[in-house]
């Protein structure tokens, strides 16, 4: 495949079975659509929570939270592992020229799936009394989690049809269902929820939780009639292919399980991190000399406010993450190691690119943002100090999705480990001193990724070259988020002065700081027109008026 990188690099692409386009060509426009799809569906679940609240008013929301929080957790460990596992293997026999094995891999993702997601369930609904008393403090939330448990069994087997077309490649069908599940669910829990007020708080929780089963339902059919519809075109006609002979169902659903369990495993010490948070930053504020309140509300402003902004751009980070599993492991399935280089420099450029910018615009607009979004401007002192982990954390995610698809499954799960410590560490020392306090966390939280991000690119650069090309990985992005400092900052003054109001003025300095960055990015030949054309849907126009300019 011919490919060339022309200062910032250019992409090249290839042909697959049945037209199906190969290459980093899919693996960019794949992160897009899987990006593009978890900010609709985000935005669809924080636009909803708007007349929920009015709704339910904050008790109903505090229980609707209650049995959310449990339930996200649950499906962390029913899933995490089943997608990554499910689409490398399937990836591996597309590379062979043997996609009509795809079906075999699926079948034991989904046995994995059902498995794993109706023991939860029944776990949910046996415990939901013992958890609501225990960790919740609140009995009437048993009910409510009661309620959302069904939905673990659902999207356990999303998971699997998702595996496998990210196997292919594929990622809009994934995009397509995560974007109908939450169309559903969010209109179906506002509907629900209308309709059930009137028997009680309760029972209106109750209807809110059950629209993530009937959206998950809604999202499973889609992948359904996507799967039956394409699969002839996809797997292609059937027959022996010579000598070959393919592995018994057993022995697919072991290579799932070695895959999946580390995977999983990785995934669940995530949570671990914040639950470190929790249980270690009130206690040494406390001994630092606040009183439980302030204690409290410390806490709140990094965990409520600072930490889940500087997550934000780690949608894009885990969206490349996905979307690199199958693109890497179809490389090295084939033998290409100069493609699977070239894949890991594209992420690792990819999300230097997205996550650089955020960082530092989140880090000298703190104080705005805060005071725009919360009218609590206090808190952007903790997300100064938490900003750097916006760059780490998706550095963390890409890297281990580089390392997912080379089959280094273990190395996330142990830099994770090794994170935890070091946020452990770091959290309870800092948090201790009065004049860090919460700020003390923020760093914890910080240390934690750095070392996490660490070990994974470590590893990376040792297994690949991707790190040859310095001058488009990081100087080019530095230089370009370097004049977007310098106009956000001059931007905000001025909007300051001009408007007499910080919101105004704040969304004037970010709106200048886009554009400003995505003209200093090409004009340092840190993108080229041809990877602008990736871009779903407007790329081929943005495309060409660049060519034209």
């Amino acid at each position: 495949m011919g490919r060339g990188r022309g200062g910032a690099g250019g992409f090249g692409t290839r042909s697959g079975p049945s037209g199906r386009r190969t290459g980093t060509y899919a693996f960019v426009h794949g992160a897009a659509l899987l990006a593009a799809a978890s900010l609709t569906a985000r935005l669809l679940g924080g636009l909803a929570r708007i007349p929920l609240t009015r709704l339910l008013g904050g008790e109903g929301m505090g229980l609707f939270q209650m049995a959310y929080v449990i339930y996200t957790t649950a499906v962390t460990f029913a899933v995490a592992g089943v997608t990554v596992a499910t689409s490398r293997i399937v990836a591996e026999w597309v590379a062979r020229g043997l996609p009509r094995e795809a079906p075999r891999v699926l079948a034991a993702a989904l046995l994995v799936a059902l498995a794993s997601g109706a023991l939860i369930w029944l776990g949910l609904d046996r415990g939901a009394l013992w958890l609501a008393e225990s960790f919740l403090g609140d009995p009437r939330a048993a009910s409510i989690i009661r309620v959302i448990a069904p939905a673990v069994v659902v999207v356990s087997l999303i998971t699997a049809f998702r595996g496998y077309f990210q196997g292919f490649q594929m990622m809009g069908p994934p995009a397509a269902a995560h974007v109908l599940e939450q169309v559903v669910r969010v209109g179906t829990m506002i509907w629900l929820v209308v309709a059930l007020s009137p028997e009680g708080l309760e029972r209106a929780v109750g209807g809110a939780t059950s629209a993530n089963t009937i959206g998950a339902l809604a999202g499973l059919a889609l992948l359904v009639v996507l799967f039956v519809r394409g699969r002839r075109e996809r797997e292609g006609p059937g027959g022996r292919r010579g000598l070959y002979l393919p592995p018994t169902f057993p022995e697919t659903l072991g290579r799932l399980l070695a895959t999946a369990v580390p995977v999983t495993l990785g995934a669940a010490v995530l949570p671990l991190m914040d639950a470190v948070q929790t249980f270690i930053v009130p206690g040494r504020l406390l001994e630092a000399g606040f009183d439980p309140g302030e204690a409290t509300d410390l806490y709140g402003r990094l965990h409520g406010m600072a930490y889940p902004l500087a997550g934000l751009p780690a949608i894009v980070a885990s969206a490349i993450a996905t979307a690199l599993v199958p693109a890497i492991t179809e490389a090295l399935t084939r033998g290409e190691r100069e493609e699977v280089d070239s894949r890991t420099w594209a992420a690792l450029r990819l999300t230097v690119m997205f996550s650089l910018p955020a960082a530092v615009g989140l880090f000298i607009l703190a104080r705005p943002i805060n005071e725009m979004l919360f009218d609590i401007p206090e808190a952007g002192i903790p997300l100064m100090y938490v900003s750097g982990s916006c760059l780490l954390i998706a550095l963390q995610q890409t890297t281990s999705g580089v390392l997912q698809g080379l089959g280094l499954v273990n190395v996330p799960f142990w830099g994770l480990l090794a994170g935890l410590a070091a946020n452990t560490v770091t959290t309870y020392y800092l948090t201790g001193l009065p004049g860090l306090a919460i700020n003390g966390a923020a760093l914890g939280i910080v240390t934690g990724f750095l070392v996490a991000a660490g070990v994974n690119l470590a590893v990376v650069l040792r297994q690949t070259r991707a790190g040859r090309d310095l001058a488009g990985l990081v100087l080019r992005p530095v230089a370009a988020t370097a004049a977007m400092a310098l106009a956000t900052l001059a931007v905000y003054g001025w909007g300051l002065a001009a408007l007499g109001g910080n919101t105004g003025a704040t969304l004037l300095a970010v709106t200048a700081g886009v554009l400003v960055y995505g003209v200093a990015l090409l004009a340092v030949n840190g993108v080229t027109e041809r990877e602008v054309e990736y871009i779903p849907v407007i790329g081929p126009r943005l495309s060409a008026f660049l060519r034209r300019r």
